[in-house]
């Protein structure tokens, strides 16, 4: 093995925090992994990682090695990058970063259509809800939900998301139904927050915008985990209606209130990137992808 064709591998490595999470990333076996790192070792004459039965951390060597290996692997990445440039074919290592709820139920059902009609792109998945990472130049896009604050970034809207208000029967059953927003006040409400205080829900009515403030059992910053909850009947939430059309159509859930709409109307879902990288071939097929989609999605 050659110490340039090492450099990725030992990257992967440093990055993902261990041979096993390197070898799932690189697809093949752990050993294969550790067998490698071994042979570069042996052939730099210096040990790259402190092993031990519970943590992998790097050496002083191996620290050194790291940046002077990042740069490299980061001046390849930007070779084949311009290479696919010329030729006009996406190819390399897509570092996409998406909120957690949307990737499961949105984008991932899409990536293997994606990855069969481009099949020299390669995906890299973070989900987060930050875009630090964006921003510093490490992560190629990031599909997010909300108007987008930073004047650095470019945003390409995929879609307006649509809150629907839903329930379970049985939870119907037990505490009846609401007939009007201001109903909402007396039931127990499941709302979708990222830090304590009041919450507030508003509605479109014949009347003008009604606010209503909400109680209930849980607050929570998951979509997925409050869907969950309205299922088994611990009470009404508001979440987007591609976050529950399946149980909604399947009777799991139930739409509440559908002559009063949620504000606001629509919530942007964007394809987001940093204003100063011009748009590699595999970052803009990959939006023309999700944009083709994501709204009948």
């Amino acid at each position: 093995m050659s110490e340039g064709g090492s450099v990725n591998l030992f990257v992967c490595v440093v990055e993902e925090g261990s041979f096993s999470a390197a070898s799932r990333v690189l697809g093949v076996a752990p050993s294969s992994v550790a067998r490698q790192i071994q042979q570069l070792e042996q052939m730099l004459g210096a040990r790259l990682f402190q092993r031990t039965t519970r943590k992998q951390s790097l050496t002083e060597a191996g620290e050194l090695y790291y940046r002077h290996a990042r740069r490299a692997a980061e001046e390849l990445e930007a070779a084949r990058s311009g290479i696919a440039r010329m030729t006009g074919a996406p190819a390399g290592v897509l570092s996409l970063t998406a909120e957690p709820d949307l990737a499961v139920t949105l984008i991932s059902p899409l990536l293997p259509g994606f990855l069969r009609r481009y099949p020299e792109v390669k995906v890299r998945l973070l989900l987060s809800s930050s875009l630090s990472d964006l921003v510093d130049g490490r992560i190629d896009l990031a599909v997010r939900m909300g108007q987008l604050k930073d004047s650095s970034l470019i945003a390409r809207k995929l879609f307006d998301s649509r809150s629907q208000l839903c329930a379970s029967p049985a939870y119907l059953e037990a505490f009846g139904r609401p007939a009007h927003p201001s109903d909402l006040s007396a039931h127990q409400c499941l709302s979708f927050r990222t830090s304590s205080g009041r919450t507030l829900w508003r509605f479109a009515t014949p009347d003008g915008p009604c606010e209503v403030p909400v109680n209930g059992p849980v607050q929570a910053n998951g979509l997925e985990f409050l869907k969950s909850l309205a299922m088994s009947g611990c009470g009404i939430a508001l979440i987007p209606e591609w976050a529950a059309r399946r149980e909604l159509e399947r009777g799991d859930l139930v739409a509440l209130l559908s002559g009063f709409p949620s504000l606001p109307a629509g919530t942007p879902v964007s394809a987001v990137y940093a204003e100063r990288r011009q748009l590699e071939p595999k970052t803009r097929a990959f939006v023309d992808f999700l944009a083709a989609r994501l709204p009948a999605a």
